[in-house]
């Protein structure tokens, strides 16, 4: 059985997109970036799956301060066994998502609110 992951990583089109989307100016830091795309993720209902070539970019403990990704994690998918690897593709597929809206197609941050 796979282990759950302490670790946040982002593969390289993840990183790239994250730098992109940084450029904008509109987070804080690259962190905040990576948590507002996970939050889009899990807000527009992107489905788990799995996620290879990730290289580790944030401790789970840093990345989820409050423990409120695991906890929705536990909430959303109450079978989840491994909470962290969830977070981490949804952080990844997050990114591709925002990346398109905010830097593809040029909109703001408050669009992705619809």
């Amino acid at each position: 059985m796979d282990q759950d992951r302490n670790t946040i990583g982002l593969t390289p089109a993840a990183v790239k997109q994250l730098e992109e989307i940084q450029l904008k100016g509109w987070f804080e830091d690259a962190q905040d970036g990576a948590r507002f795309a996970a939050a889009y993720a899990i807000r527009k209902g992107v489905q788990l799956a799995t996620l290879e070539g990730v290289e580790t970019r944030w401790a789970i403990g840093g990345f989820d301060k409050s423990g409120e990704f695991r906890a929705i994690m536990a909430a959303l998918y109450p079978d989840i066994q491994l909470p962290v690897r969830a977070v981490e593709y949804l952080t990844n597929e997050g990114l591709r998502l925002v990346h398109e809206r905010l830097v593809t197609r040029g909109e703001t941050p408050a669009a992705l609110l619809d």
